[in-house]
């Protein structure tokens, strides 16, 4: 196969798929892992695609998210499912039982529920497409955050969500995001109100931890609610190649900080 078909055949499965991991492209395409090496390298120089550890991810050219263009919760469920599935086996890893936990909103934490079905937990919420996922015998006690709701996204906020985050105390949340800027260490959401909640439950947390997938290192929220460092980790499923992985990242178990250490 000449390279040239081999470059087409790679941005085809991106457009499909968002993201490749090496060894997918090898058996696809029947070729050695120098040879998918050096496709992913000219396709980067040609500033179509992204390469992270262990593949490679398109490069999204809509990288501001407002609340005029975030896609409705509904329609992310299938986006990068795996990588949601890896994260938060990493994540479930730091629950014990009879601890008390935020869960964020966002279709990332969908992956929690198999894995907390019966432990038993205090789980607050705002997020309602999450509930919706609940097994009929989900053993832990569940708290639903009442206020302002939101069809598209699934969630409460505003004044009365942040009244009611003051009567807990969390062992531990586990947020989300809309962005991470690697460089300025800042966390994004695509919404003030979004963002205020946000805010509030890392007061209230003894310790917090930040589920994204690799997309979210590319793209910006119209606003800033963390910062990286205040995260006791944060879970990923890749991470950018040649880019030194912070202490308090835990990328997917193929690619962990300790793996990474130790090459």
């Amino acid at each position: 196969m000449l390279t040239e078909e081999r470059l087409v055949r790679i941005m085809d499965q991106l457009r499909e798929k968002s993201f490749v991991s090496i060894k997918d492209l090898m058996e696809t395409l029947d070729v050695s892992r120098s040879s998918i090496m050096r496709d992913l390298q000219e396709l980067e120089e040609q500033h179509l695609i992204r390469r992270v550890r262990g593949g490679a991810s398109i490069v999204d050219t809509s990288t501001l998210l407002t609340r005029y263009n975030e896609p409705a919760v509904m329609f992310k469920e299938d986006t990068y499912k795996e990588a949601k599935k890896m994260i938060c086996q990493n994540a479930l890893k730091v629950i014990k039982d009879g601890d008390c936990i935020f869960v964020d909103s966002g279709t990332t934490p969908l992956g929690l529920i198999e894995g907390l079905r019966y432990r038993d937990i205090e789980m607050v919420t705002p997020n309602t497409y999450l509930l919706q996922k609940l097994p009929l015998d989900f053993k832990g006690q569940i708290y639903l955050l009442g206020g302002e709701f939101s069809k598209k996204y699934d969630t409460s906020y505003g004044s009365m969500t942040l009244d009611l985050i003051e009567h807990f105390h969390f062992d531990a949340c586990f947020m989300t995001a809309n962005g991470v800027d690697l460089e300025s260490q800042e966390v994004m959401a695509f919404d003030l109100n979004v963002a205020g909640i946000k805010k509030a439950v890392l007061k209230r947390s003894e310790k917090a931890y930040l589920m994204a997938d690799h997309s979210k290192l590319y793209t910006k929220g119209f606003c800033t609610w963390a910062n990286l460092s205040q995260f006791t980790n944060v879970f990923l499923d890749t991470f950018p190649q040649g880019k030194p992985v912070p202490q308090n990242f835990v990328v997917s178990e193929e690619t962990s900080y300790e793996s990474v250490k130790k090459k």
